[in-house]
């Protein structure tokens, strides 16, 4: 069986054959719900919706979890959902694009039931009166099952986006692209421009925080593609404060990236600044490439060896020249790199 894993880790699609679709919901989805451990459970919950469709191309799974606050279920009180007995409950949860109608029993805080879903027409009209498309009844279970209603369409035209159609909004959906997330990148002045790389900043975990985080450091107006490489390569907040305070200050992404990439770490870079050695970023790349340790260059500098280049470091490592050897050849007066380099090679 073939797994894909939508959205963050809250959209769970498990099937047979992932390229199939279901081409209808099941008349019924089923929900459980139960406390938040990060929130008031009084008033936070972790409600989850899920199916599963068997037909003659393909059989798959489906799940939705999220927390959300308790008074969004519409006929579900506290009082309900915390009694010590169970009973059984009817409630709402309404969106835009469709409302899912509930019904099962609660105790102490947990609960399990089914749905009805019933999509909203006028929402329908009203997306293809923008011109988005006809949605099909599973695509209006996707968007209202993610809250993604016309306010979505109108930030996403509002921010200068190509108009997307139905599968682009249900993508979104299913990658949890939200409506919040696509106006926190908006008011920090970060704009995809197509819903797709919106999904892709999102899948590559280019949160808000990140960005934020970036535009503190004077990194602003990063396109969306070099947003998810930073990401990607491990370029973080952190690691880009550690080497500023180091006195890399005037890196660009580009060098970050590469240094990212080599294992140029920022205790690597301290610990060759504690024996007074400061390279450029190049000649960091090439050091640790090379195998030149930070004991290394201390060592090399206990023996007289203190103003070597990034050059004579990578000559000697690569060589093999320790300091071992060193000491040994040095016995009768101190050699130069070169006359070591060339008496390793000769053994």
């Amino acid at each position: 069986m073939r797994r894909q894993i939508v959205a963050a880790a809250f959209v769970l699609f498990v099937s047979t054959d992932v390229s199939a679709e279901p081409r209808q919901l099941p008349e019924r989805v089923n929900w459980t719900i139960e406390g938040s451990d990060k929130h008031d459970a009084a008033k936070i919950v972790q409600f989850s919706l899920s199916y599963r469709i068997h037909d003659e191309k393909s059989r798959s799974q489906w799940m939705h979890s999220r927390s959300m606050p308790l008074a969004e279920l519409q006929g579900l009180t506290a009082l309900q959902y915390g009694a010590a007995e169970g009973a059984p409950v009817r409630f709402r949860l309404v969106r835009e694009a469709g409302s899912f109608d509930c019904e099962g029993i609660v105790r102490r805080q947990r609960g399990t039931g089914d749905c009805r879903f019933l999509p909203d027409a006028g929402f329908a009209a009203a997306l293809r009166q923008r011109g988005i498309g006809n949605p099909a009844p599973t695509q209006l279970f996707a968007l209202a099952n993610a809250n993604i209603g016309l306010g979505y369409a109108d930030e996403l035209q509002r921010q200068g986006y190509a108009r997307p159609s139905v599968d682009d909004l249900v993508r979104a959906a299913d990658h949890g692209a939200s409506y919040d997330y696509l106006r926190g990148l908006g008011e920090l002045g970060h704009r995809a421009g197509t819903v797709a790389s919106l999904v892709r900043m999102r899948d590559h975990g280019v949160t808000t925080d990140y960005i934020r985080e970036l535009v503190a450091f004077g990194l602003k107006n990063i396109p969306a593609e070099t947003l998810v490489e930073m990401r990607d390569h491990g370029v973080s907040p952190r690691y880009i404060g550690e080497l500023r305070r180091l006195g890399y200050s005037n890196l660009s992404i580009r060098e970050l990236i590469r240094m990212r990439d080599h294992g140029v770490t920022a205790n690597y870079v301290s610990e060759l600044g504690s024996h007074g050695i400061r390279f450029g970023p190049d000649e960091l790349i090439r050091l640790r490439s090379h195998g030149v340790s930070a004991s290394y260059v201390g060592e090399l500098r206990k023996l007289g060896y203190g103003e070597l280049s990034a050059e004579d470091l990578v000559r000697l490592r690569s060589h093999g020249v320790s300091t071992e050897f060193i000491r040994r050849v040095n016995a009768g007066g101190r050699r130069s790199v070169e006359e070591l380099v060339k008496q390793r090679i000769s053994g």
